[in-house]
């Protein structure tokens, strides 16, 4: 049990029900000791827990139930205010960012996720640089240092793609080869509750290696990304997966490819029904390919009935 996640839990339940500090603590530890736990300097052991949970008059079961539902909705806030950055939508990335400023952040992955998606909002609102959030991103996760890490966290790895994708040179095919082999050896990523960080990554790596003209890395990554998505029943940024890969497979002539590729990629994007979405694809698919999307589909349903 991570104290000082659970610590700060009780801190706001404790100032909640309007429980001064030392009478939560009275008869149970002293306030120094309380202090070391909120600070992380060494363990809540579970008989402590449980006498905190009756000065609060919460069963000790209850407690814990509460601490993880919390834990998960605080994650899933954060990664909502991570994917609206990533999208530029700045009005929905606002109104989250001030509802999980309302709350003390449990954990240092969190802290650590949630600091990327305020830097990368200032980078896209064009308030620092790319060179300044090169610099800020590298400090973040102590690059290039970390890369000498056996074990990395899904978060590591996923601000580890934003700099793949800022990088130039000698500097990205590093990178990319280091995140390559991660996950080549996948039992180095230590995955928490985040599959939107995986199809974020698979997809930046993806578009590297499509600007790199290494297209059997392109489909490679982009097959690992459709399977993903189908085994969590989630369909993020799966449009992009099929359209690189249509693309990749043009590029290396597997036609019936291509256009099985570009099929699913128009399937997926009317499931979704995003207009803007829908006309944003239609144009880079047109222009890429020199077809009319909604023509190459009708063709291609009577090639396949025929």
């Amino acid at each position: 049990m991570n104290s000082m996640e659970i610590s700060v839990f009780l801190e706001n339940i404790r100032y909640g029900r309007k429980i001064s500090q030392e009478d939560f603590c009275e008869g149970v530890v002293s306030l120094r000791q309380y202090q070391r736990y909120r600070s992380g300097e060494c363990e809540i052991t579970y008989d402590k827990l449980d006498q905190f949970a009756k000065k609060l008059g919460v069963p000790t079961k209850k407690l814990m139930y509460e601490f993880e539902r919390s834990r998960s909705i605080q994650y899933k806030m954060i990664t909502m205010f991570y994917n609206a950055v990533v999208n530029r939508d700045s009005a929905l990335a606002k109104e989250l960012k001030a509802k999980v400023e309302e709350e003390t952040i449990f954990d240092e992955d969190r802290r650590l996720y949630f600091n990327h998606a305020l830097m990368m909002s200032d980078y896209y609102m064009g308030k620092i640089s790319k060179g300044e959030i090169l610099i800020m991103t590298s400090d973040l996760v102590n690059y290039p240092t970390i890369l000498k890490q056996k074990f990395l966290t899904d978060i590591e790895v996923l601000i580890l793609s934003f700099l793949l994708s800022i990088l130039d040179g000698v500097e990205q095919i590093r990178l990319l080869e280091k995140m390559t082999e991660l996950f080549e050896n996948e039992d180095r990523i230590m995955s928490g509750e985040n599959n939107f960080a995986d199809s974020l990554i698979l997809m930046r790596m993806s578009q590297v290696y499509g600007i790199r003209r290494d297209f059997s890395q392109v489909i490679k990554f982009c097959d690992l990304g459709i399977k993903r998505g189908i085994y969590y029943k989630q369909y993020y940024l799966m449009e992009y997966f099929y359209y690189y890969r249509a693309l990749a497979n043009f590029r290396l002539e597997c036609y019936d490819l291509y256009e099985e590729s570009l099929f699913r990629c128009y399937g997926v994007l009317h499931l979704e029904g995003n207009k803007k979405k829908i006309e944003k694809f239609t144009n880079l698919i047109e222009k890429d390919f020199h077809i009319n999307f909604d023509a190459f589909i009708i063709n291609y349903l009577k090639k396949r009935i025929m």
